[in-house]
C-alpha cells in the first residue's frame, strides 16, 4: 500500500528508472516511424503530390483563404488516404504536416528558385510558398485539435466531414481578425494581442517592442491618383511588411495608411533595425503613380517604443510608439525614431585585463551581446549611456564576444540562475 500522504510527484520521483525506460521506448517507437517515413519513397511521393496541389491551389487563388472554401477538400481526403495506408497516428500526422510546412519555408529562401519564378513572368516565388506553408500549418492543427477531440482511440479514422467544418471554422475565424484590404490583422486583433503579449512580457521578464508604420503624404498621393490607387500601395506595403516579419511577429493595420507590428522578446534597438529595413524596402519599391509624391516615391516614417524600457503597460507602449513616430514625421519624414525615456543611465567598466571590445547585456536589451558595445575611453575604461525608465534591471559584461562578467563596482548582485550573478541597476526618475 502507498502511504495517503505521499504525492504524485513523489512517486514518480521513486519510480524514475521506470519513467526513463517508458520514455525511451516511446522514442524508439517515434524513429522507427520517422525511418519509416525517410526510407519509403511511396510516402515522400504523397507529400510531394500534396505539396504541389497546394501550391497550385495559391498560385491560382486571390488568397489562402479562398483557397480553403474552394478547393482544399480533395486535399483533406487525400491526407485522410494517407493516414489511413500507413495506420498514422494523429501526433504522426501532425509531425507530417508540421515537417511540410517547415520544408516549404525553407523553400522561400532558395536564390535559385526565385530566380527561376521571375525568369518565367512571376514576381515572387516567397509569397506563393508562404501561403502554402500556412495553409499546412492550419491543417496540422486542425488535426491536433480534433485528435483531442476524439480522443486516442478515434483519432486514426478522424472525419473529412469534421476536418472541413473546422477548416470553415479556422476560416471565419480569421475573417473576424482580418482587414479585409490588406489582409493584416485588424485594429480589435492588435489590441488584444498587444495585452497578451504584454502580459507575458511581464510574466517571463522579457521585451516587447512596437513600432507604428505611417505612409508618408498618403493624402497626397489619393488626392493626386485615387483611392483604389492608393488602396493598391496600402496592399503592397502590407506584403512588405508582413514579408519581413518574423513568425512570431502580430502585423496590423493600426487605421487609415498607418500599420504596426508587435515584435515579442525583441529590444528597442533590434526593433528600429527592422523598422528601417522596412523603411527602405519602400523607398526602393516600385509603385504606380509615384512620380506624385513630394521625393516621387512611396516612404513611410515609423516610431518605436519597447516595454517595459520605455513604458509601464501597453497603452502607455503605444503612446511612446506614436509619440516617436510624430518626431519622425516632424523631421522630414522617411526615418525611424525610437522612443528615449528622460532618465540617462551611465554605466562604466574598468578591465582587469586588456580586452579588445566590451559590451552591456542585460534585461533591458534581451542579452543580446551584439546591440551595445560600449565605448573605450582614453583611460582604458569602456562607457556606455543607456535611457530607461525608472525600474530595477539586471546587467552584466560580455568581454570580447566570449567571457561574460559581473561589474565588479556594484555590490548590488542577483542570482542568475546559470550558476552566477547579476549586478542590479535600480533606475529612479
Amino acid at each position: 500500500m502507498v502511504p495517503m500522504n505521499i504525492s504524485l510527484i513523489q512517486i514518480i520521483e521513486q519510480k524514475d528508472e521506470l519513467l526513463r525506460q517508458r520514455w525511451n521506448s516511446s522514442v524508439k517507437a517515434l524513429q522507427s516511424r520517422i525511418d519509416l517515413f525517410q526510407s519509403d519513397s511511396a510516402v515522400f511521393g504523397e507529400i510531394h503530390q500534396l505539396m504541389i496541389s497546394l501550391i497550385s491551389i495559391v498560385e491560382n487563388k486571390e488568397s489562402a483563404e479562398q483557397a480553403v472554401d474552394a478547393q482544399l477538400k480533395p486535399i483533406v481526403f487525400r491526407l485522410r488516404d494517407l493516414q489511413s495506408a500507413y495506420q498514422l497516428a494523429a501526433a504522426e500526422m501532425v509531425f507530417l504536416l508540421f515537417l511540410m510546412k517547415d520544408t516549404l519555408k525553407e523553400m522561400m529562401n532558395d536564390p535559385s528558385l526565385a530566380e527561376l519564378y521571375r525568369e518565367n513572368g512571376h514576381i515572387s516565388s516567397g509569397e506563393a510558398l508562404k501561403e502554402a506553408s500556412n495553409l499546412m500549418n492550419r491543417l496540422g492543427l486542425v488535426f491536433f485539435e480534433n485528435a483531442m477531440r476524439l480522443g486516442d482511440e478515434d483519432a486514426g479514422q478522424q472525419d473529412v466531414l469534421a476536418i472541413e467544418y473546422a477548416l470553415l471554422y479556422e476560416r471565419t475565424r480569421q475573417i473576424a481578425i482580418t482587414d479585409r484590404l490588406t489582409g493584416l490583422y485588424n485594429f480589435g486583433y492588435f489590441l488584444d494581442r498587444l495585452k497578451e503579449e504584454k502580459m507575458r512580457a511581464e510574466r517571463y521578464h522579457r521585451l516587447l517592442s512596437l513600432i507604428i508604420f505611417d505612409i508618408d503624404h498618403f493624402k497626397k498621393y489619393n488626392d493626386a491618383n485615387g483611392h483604389p490607387a492608393g488602396n493598391e500601395v496600402l496592399k503592397k506595403i502590407a506584403e512588405i511588411l508582413k514579408a519581413e516579419a518574423r513568425e512570431v511577429d502580430i502585423v496590423a493595420r493600426y487605421g487609415g495608411e498607418e500599420m504596426v507590428i508587435i515584435l515579442p522578446e525583441t529590444s528597442r534597438k533590434r526593433a528600429a533595425e527592422l523598422a528601417d529595413r522596412i523603411r527602405e524596402k519602400v523607398a526602393s519599391a516600385t509603385f504606380a503613380k509615384m512620380e506624385s509624391q513630394p521625393l516621387k516615391k512611396v516612404t513611410l516614417s515609423a516610431g518605436v517604443a519597447t516595454y517595459p524600457v520605455d513604458a509601464a503597460n501597453e497603452e502607455s507602449l503605444i503612446k511612446k510608439a506614436d509619440s516617436s513616430l510624430y518626431v519622425a514625421k516632424s523631421q522630414g519624414r522617411n526615418q525611424v525614431v525610437s522612443f528615449e525615456p528622460a532618465t540617462k543611465v551611465t554605466v562604466t567598466y574598468q578591465p582587469s585585463k586588456p580586452v579588445n571590445k566590451v559590451a552591456l547585456v542585460g534585461n533591458f536589451n534581451n542579452w543580446d551581446k551584439d546591440v551595445d558595445l560600449m565605448d573605450r575611453q582614453e583611460d582604458g575604461s569602456f562607457r556606455f549611456v543607456i535611457s530607461l525608465e525608472p525600474g530595477i534591471y539586471h546587467y552584466k559584461f560580455v568581454l570580447d564576444d566570449d567571457e561574460w562578467v559581473i561589474d565588479p563596482s556594484n555590490s548590488q548582485k542577483s542570482y542568475d540562475g546559470l550558476g552566477g550573478d547579476n549586478n542590479v541597476l535600480k533606475v529612479s526618475a
